[in-house]
């Protein structure tokens, strides 16, 4: 009726009683004045191009939906690299709406070696694949790796000289800060670990090379007095070193597990950092360098381990010394303040870079300068030790060559104790029978001279069998016992069989093993105490001493 074609679609029923979507098409025939005189049309099936278009648009709303909902930034591009799609999680993370190009959020650092690398993979036709960072809505630019594929046409490979066609680029790109921190993180900690290696061997080889001159020196028979003291010097000196690494080492261990037992008392800190100060005085005249005597008020207490809070200052004091050079000072100062004391350690020696003190306090971490002088644990555990107590330690540094404070803050004891009484004189040394039940034999043999020349009468076994059968042939007062013994008895079962005799000896347990775990299983099977090896002679002394008291105070009940 209007003169122009007609298109209309509807849906026809056929013979066999179903409705199909049929397309109608009309032209109209017009005659010499233009006017319609009929028209002529015809009628398509499409019932089968509705369903497949259908079926594309509930494939397309399920992709949409897919993209929209990815933990990932998901993009389209066209052939020629124009970003034509961005799921919400680009407009989320950005905080800016989906048509921001990706170059406007990429670190100016990085943008670039990107253009470059998206221009090269649209020209070549090859995949994307490359790591940036985008700036996140609060600021924030943070690493991504971005990635992105060509897709072809499925007709569009033509003859094989001729290059296909891309229709679209589709991509991701994903946040990997976190992973990024995290491979640094091990990076530097596995730098550190071989770090600490080389240190260690080095440090050990230093020690044991002095030892083993100084043995070599012993066995010789044309060496004067003079000679024999000073390799004999030698040896204790690097034992002492050697010992105090071991120390050191085990320290970390039991801080990292938190087996560490402080044995809190009242502390006068004055007291403690002038003997500090005594101990490291020959170090420090050695060195020619001045260690001032403490500043600060007197008393000044803190509930703490006393053994534990010397090791800290020693080891701040030790370093100070270290770092100084000839004619310089070192100072311990003393801060009593409204709730915490204050210790500083100054030196005006090499100082430390900026870039190190963040990290000073990390095990097997050291400054350059002083590599091969430790094992870089020392500051770990004096962090650790402070920590435990309550407190806190520092560090602070005008630069290389311009000095360093070590600041330790710990809790105030809220009331001074009362002054104790004078200790009572030393009792009299007590001597006994010792047996050393140990499979090292020369090792046994060293100790056993040692303590005959301190008076006591010794015998050795070196199996658990010979321990227990030479107890009950001759009683002894105290049994100092190895646990790792050949044969199948440890020496747990020497102390499970000895503390049934009628009077049986005190049992010291004297092993390389020296966890909390240990000391605990070592008191389940009749150890009355534990040492720990390598120890000193006055260590073992001081345990025999207790032992022997505590069996005639038992025998005279």
């Amino acid at each position: 009726a209007t003169g122009r074609s007609v298109e209309i679609e509807y849906r026809a029923r056929t013979h066999g009683n179903v409705y199909r979507h049929m397309a109608v098409r009309a032209v109209p025939v017009p005659d010499a004045s233009g006017a319609t005189v009929e028209w002529i049309g015809t009628m398509r099936d499409v019932h089968d191009r509705r369903l497949v278009e259908g079926q594309l648009q509930r494939a397309e709303a399920e992709q949409r939906a897919l993209l929209e909902n990815l933990p990932n930034m998901v993009w389209m591009a066209d052939p020629d690299g124009r970003i034509r799609y961005q799921n919400k999680l680009w407009d989320e993370y950005t905080g800016l709406g989906g048509d921001t190009g990706w170059q406007q959020v990429t670190h100016p650092d990085d943008l670039a070696q990107a253009t470059a690398a998206w221009e090269s993979a649209i020209a070549g036709g090859e995949p994307l694949n490359l790591e940036l960072r985008f700036r996140r809505a609060d600021g924030q630019y943070r690493w991504h790796m971005v990635k992105g594929i060509p897709i072809y046409g499925v007709h569009d490979e033509g003859p094989r000289d001729q290059p296909r066609r891309i229709r679209s680029w589709y991509g991701a790109s994903t946040d990997i800060e976190d992973q990024k921190r995290a491979l640094e993180t091990l990076a530097a900690a596995h730098q550190r670990v071989s770090q600490f290696l080389a240190v260690l061997s080095h440090e050990l080889r230093n020690p044991l090379s002095g030892v083993t001159t100084a043995c070599e020196l012993l066995t010789r028979t044309d060496i004067d007095e003079l000679q024999r003291s000073q390799a004999l010097a030698t040896m204790c000196r690097q034992t002492r070193h050697l010992q105090r690494m071991v120390d050191d080492l085990l320290d970390t261990a039991r801080v990292t597990q938190g087996k560490i037992e402080l044995r809190r008392e009242p502390t006068d800190l004055m007291v403690l950092l002038q003997e500090v100060r005594m101990d490291n005085l020959l170090k420090a005249e050695g060195e020619s360098v001045r260690l001032l005597p403490p500043s600060g008020p007197s008393p000044c207490f803190v509930q703490g381990d006393h053994a534990r809070l010397r090791q800290v200052f020693d080891n701040l004091v030790s370093n100070a010394i270290k770092a100084s050079a000839a004619g310089q000072a070192v100072r311990i100062t003393l801060r009593c303040e409204a709730t915490q004391a204050l210790v500083e350690v100054a030196d005006q020696g090499q100082g430390i870079a900026a870039d190190v003190r963040a990290s000073l306090f990390d095990p097997f971490v050291q400054a350059t300068a002083w590599r091969a002088r430790g094992l870089g644990l020392g500051l770990n555990i004096v962090q650790k030790i402070a920590m435990l107590h309550g407190g806190s330690v520092s560090v602070d540094s005008a630069g290389l060559g311009r000095g360093t404070c070590f600041s330790v803050r710990l809790p105030l004891l809220d009331d001074t104790p009362e002054p104790q009484a004078p200790k009572a004189a030393s009792r009299a040394r007590l001597l006994g029978h010792v047996l050393i039940v140990d499979d090292e034999a020369e090792n046994a043999e060293a100790l056993a001279v040692l303590l005959r020349m301190e008076g006591f009468t010794v015998d050795i076994a070196t199996d658990a069998e010979g321990a227990i059968s030479m107890c009950h042939a001759t009683p002894c007062d105290v049994v100092l016992c190895d646990l790792e013994l050949p044969g199948a008895l440890s020496g747990h079962d020497v102390a499970a069989a000895l503390r049934t005799q009628t009077d049986p000896p005190y049992l010291i347990a004297y092993s390389g093993y020296g966890q909390n775990s240990d000391r605990q299983r070592t008191a389940e099977s009749g150890f009355r105490a534990h040492v720990v090896k390598p120890a000193l002679l006055e260590e073992i002394l001081a345990v025999l001493q207790d032992g022997l008291r505590r069996k005639h105070a038992s025998e005279a009940l």
